[in-house]
Formats: C-alpha cells, structure tokens, sequence
C-alpha cells in the first residue's frame, strides 16, 4: 500500500499562498504588513495569519527592513532581499 503524500491540498494551498506573498514583495516592495494585506485583498485572496507570517518571518529571501507609524499604531516594514532601512 502507497504511502499517503505529506502535501495534502490544504498545505499545497497555503504553500501556493505563501509563495504568491513573497513574489508580491520582490515585485512591489518595500512594503509595510497592512499594505501586503490590501495588496493579497485586491487579488481576492484570503488573509490568513500564519500564512503571512510564515511567508515573511520564515522566507530566506524577505527582510524586516523596519517600521512605520500605520493607522494603528507601529508596523513592520518588508523587503525582498537585504536592503538598507530608509526610514525610523
């Protein structure tokens, strides 16, 4: 009897979500938390939380570049490879 795969459709898809994160950043970043947010809105994606977190704590290629003042409070700003923080 085969062994079942370890990638089921639901890990396929937040893989899938992951990676699509990700990409968004190396083509439009830097950007802060809230704007990938709207960014993953605009496409009709769902905002799942560790999703976002895994693709931007866990990616070798996304960076904490820093943080901005958001409309809540201080936010986490992104970026695709290692770049320089321009901002407080």
């Amino acid at each position: 009897m085969p062994r079942p795969s370890r990638w089921s459709e639901e890990r396929k898809a937040n893989r899938e979500q992951a990676d699509w994160i990700v990409g968004w950043l190396r083509t439009n970043g830097p950007a802060t938390t809230p704007e990938i947010i709207q960014a993953l809105e605009a496409e009709g994606r769902q905002v799942r939380a560790h999703i976002l977190q895994r693709a931007l704590r866990k990616s070798p290629f996304v960076q904490r570049i820093g943080s901005v003042e958001g409309e809540r409070g201080t936010v986490s700003r992104w970026a695709w490879g290692l770049e320089e923080d321009d901002g407080p």
